[in-house]
């Protein structure tokens, strides 16, 4: 059946849901700030590269309407509203207007943290929010090591990793029909953002310490100094979580190892059909307040439960 869906911003996540969606037959429409309306109308320009790894055939993407204020997003009827924007903007982000505006419509939160989840859970009702986690790898092309005829989106879902979603079970399961008819694998997965917030905290702080070797994995690898704190504030993250979400890390989380880093980053670069030191440099720079502000919680959270805390504010402070 076909469905009217809102994509609340146009950045690179955004873009890419439409597209899927779009192209699955549904009724696509972006809310994106007055400035750049114009720019939204003329459409798109998206790589695929599961498609084309050599970047040779971009597609030019407009099958979608825009929307710059909530008094036209009222004219019509909605069936699923998607939040694709930070942890920050979503925190600096007044809901009521659109809640206002769009009816009963589910609304599908893809921030990292429960936090996150809770926050538009208290305005909008438990019942009506679904929660799902990115699953894919999207970024304004070109990077820097990247050559294109002309710049856009560039997207890679990796295969065989279905987007895990939750919340009320019917609405979930509409979620998940749309993803499946739109070719996006996914499944229901209760309780994965309290699960996965011991996996983000790994890559938190994995990324401060990329950051402070200047985003290069083989200066990361010969860092044993920085490779040691790395590894212990990772521990004191987890135990800052453990005791404030009563869940503990996936055991393969607390089994790396110092030694193990230098042959797991050079592994990789040859995943991903992209430069990945150049992406995560990209991309996380961009992104750099939300990580700096999850790093600063799992500080918080540890001081209140008189944790150790000495690595992440070390972390921090090396990137000040």
């Amino acid at each position: 059946m076909k469905q009217s869906i809102l994509i609340v911003g146009a950045g690179s996540v955004g873009q890419v849901y439409a597209y899927y969606f779009a192209r699955a037959g549904h009724d696509v429409h972006l809310f994106v700030k007055e400035k750049y309306i114009a720019e939204a109308e003329q459409g798109f320009t998206l790589y695929d590269l599961n498609k084309d790894k050599k970047r040779l055939h971009p597609v030019h993407f407009k099958n979608f309407h825009c929307h710059s204020d909530w008094s036209s997003v009222a004219t019509q009827q909605w069936q699923q509203v998607w939040l694709c924007m930070s942890s920050t903007a979503l925190a600096q982000m007044d809901l009521q207007p659109m809640l206002q505006a769009i009816g009963e419509a589910t609304v599908v939160v893809l921030q990292p943290g429960p936090d996150d989840i809770q926050q538009v859970k208290a305005v909008a009702g438990d019942d009506r929010v679904v929660a799902g986690m990115i699953n894919m790898i999207s970024y304004h092309a070109p990077l820097a090591t990247e050559v294109l005829a002309q710049e856009g989106t560039a997207f890679w879902l990796p295969p065989l990793i279905p987007m895990p979603i939750d919340g009320e079970r019917q609405r979930a399961e509409d979620v998940i029909q749309l993803l499946k008819q739109s070719k996006i694998p996914a499944s229901y997965q209760q309780g994965f953002a309290e699960r996965g917030i011991h996996s983000t905290a790994f890559l938190m702080v994995f990324l401060a310490a990329l950051e402070i070797n200047h985003w290069q994995f083989k200066a990361l690898g010969q860092n044993k100094a920085i490779l040691k704190t790395m590894i212990e504030a990772q521990q004191e993250a987890f135990a800052a979580i453990s005791q404030h979400y009563g869940t503990k890390p996936a055991f393969a989380l607390t089994c790396v190892k110092t030694w193990m880093l230098p042959s797991m980053l050079f592994a990789s670069r040859y995943i991903a059909p992209l430069d990945m030191e150049t992406y995560l440099e990209a991309h996380f720079s961009k992104v750099r307040p939300q990580t700096m502000a999850l790093l600063n919680l799992y500080i918080e959270r540890a001081k209140h439960y008189q944790l150790k805390h000495e690595a992440l504010a070390g972390l921090v402070a090396h990137m000040q």
